[in-house]
């Protein structure tokens, strides 16, 4: 019970400041009802607080965190039961097409390969979106059981430990889930800034439920404000990073903004990242006021332009490149060089980062010029570039298979098999797991 008791008491100190150790082993052996110094929390702390005590009761009982899936139909399993482990819809029965005009219509024309797909244990997963409840909108399907992954499981593909409890509705954990930078992949970009200049000081904008923000956190960057409008995913992250100055509101707002700014300035920010939406966005766009479409990232750039960061991360999906033929991509990096800034971008592939996913996305690190630095010295080297060491999704998820999924869920073993699972139930540091997979 001490280690949860002391998670416990270091994260709840945070809200209730009176809050001792020996409250928190009280209330994970008897229950909330031995503790009564709630009164004086306003609304939102008393919700986080809340959901901090029932996140560390349900850990202290065994239970998995969101280990929760999707019900789906008869047809769909029908549809899913007979593809194997890196199959796809290819592989669903002629008359239970019949029974589908969007498996019809994809059978006629074709469809992509991840579409209705099985996982397979032996390689990294696909890409996790946003839509990885329905088995039709890619390759969600549970390797051997006849379902889609449920959100933990998810959520082990982007890193996140066990520990990480998603606060929301179905639709708005799918959205935190799914949206998120990997954190382990977060974890390296930040060692390797803090390593190599130094920088340990960031605001997060557009930060979600804070896969980019405590993969930095565990890399020893501090945040000193985390920015989004989605609330639920701002009670994510605060839930699990209660120390974070979390501030939920819209950046497109002058009174957010100049918070944003003023807190940046006042506690020196040396890093400033975030992925604003860029459809839509031209130079003629950008600097003409009337393009609503390119708002957020106006209001991104209104942020560096104030604060002044010396580093400046920026994640964005890969699809970037090709948007107005690559117009956009480099008309970002122009805006960013106009700024006084060294740019680089790449794609980064994380599962050639020790991540058990192939999820692309578009890194571009800006370095302010009167540095003497150049942003590709900041990039981190791959770890697992050879598929024979890249992590696979037995490695991840396999102690889960055994476990029906609901709220009720709780661990049969502390055998984790694997050093993966065993970093992901939180019994190896960020440093010990990079080393062990680095060897």
């Amino acid at each position: 019970m001490k280690k949860y008791a002391i998670d416990f008491y270091n994260d709840i100190k945070n809200i209730i400041p009176a809050f001792t150790i020996e409250c928190a082993e009280s209330i994970l052996e008897k229950g909330l009802e031995t503790y009564n110094c709630l009164d004086n929390l306003n609304d939102y702390e008393l919700k986080i607080a809340m959901i901090i005590i029932k996140k560390y009761i349900a850990l202290y009982n065994g239970y998995v965190l969101n280990h929760t899936t999707s019900k789906l139909s008869d047809l769909d399993i029908e549809m899913i039961e007979t593809v194997p482990q890196g199959g796809n819809w290819k592989y669903i029965r002629q008359e239970t097409i019949q029974k589908s005009k969007r498996l019809q219509k994809i059978a006629q024309t074709g469809g992509r390969t991840t579409l209705y797909g099985r996982i397979d244990y032996n390689k990294p997963s696909y890409t996790i979106t946003t839509c990885f409840n329905r088995p039709g909108n890619g390759t969600y399907v549970h390797p051997i059981h006849n379902r889609v992954i449920s959100v933990r499981e998810a959520a082990r593909f982007q890193t996140f430990q066990d520990n990480y409890y998603f606060y929301g509705n179905k639709k708005e954990i799918l959205n935190q889930v799914g949206n998120a930078v990997p954190v382990f992949l977060a974890y390296q970009i930040g060692k390797k800034i803090k390593d190599k200049i130094g920088c340990y000081k960031s605001v997060d904008l557009f930060c979600g439920a804070g896969g980019m923000t405590t993969g930095f956190k565990k890399a020893g960057i501090i945040s000193l404000l985390s920015n989004d409008i989605d609330k639920s995913a701002c009670i994510t992250l605060k839930v699990n990073n209660p120390e974070i100055n979390v501030l939920c509101g819209d950046i497109t707002q002058q009174a957010i903004k100049d918070k944003i700014s003023s807190i940046a300035l006042e506690q020196g920010a040396d890093i400033v990242c975030g992925g604003p939406p860029c459809q839509g966005f031209s130079m003629a766009g950008f600097r003409a006021d009337d393009d609503p479409r390119n708002q957020l990232f106006r209001d991104f750039i209104d942020i560096i332009k104030r604060v002044k960061p010396k580093i400046i991360v920026f994640e964005n999906v890969e699809g970037l490149l090709s948007y107005q033929k690559g117009k956009t991509y480099k008309e970002i990096h122009q805006l960013f060089s106009e700024l006084g800034y060294n740019t680089n971008g790449r794609v980064i592939s994380a599962n050639e980062f020790g991540v058990s996913q192939k999820r692309k996305r578009v890194i571009i690190i800006c370095v302010r010029d009167d540095l003497n630095i150049m942003p590709n010295e900041l990039f981190p080297l791959p770890i697992t570039t050879e598929a024979k060491k890249q992590i696979t999704a037995k490695d991840t998820i396999k102690d889960l298979e055994i476990i029906e999924c609901g709220e009720s869920a709780k661990y049969k073993s502390n055998n984790t098999n694997t050093v993966t699972i065993d970093f992901l139930r939180n019994h190896l540091s960020y440093e010990d797991y990079m080393a062990k997979i680095q060897d």
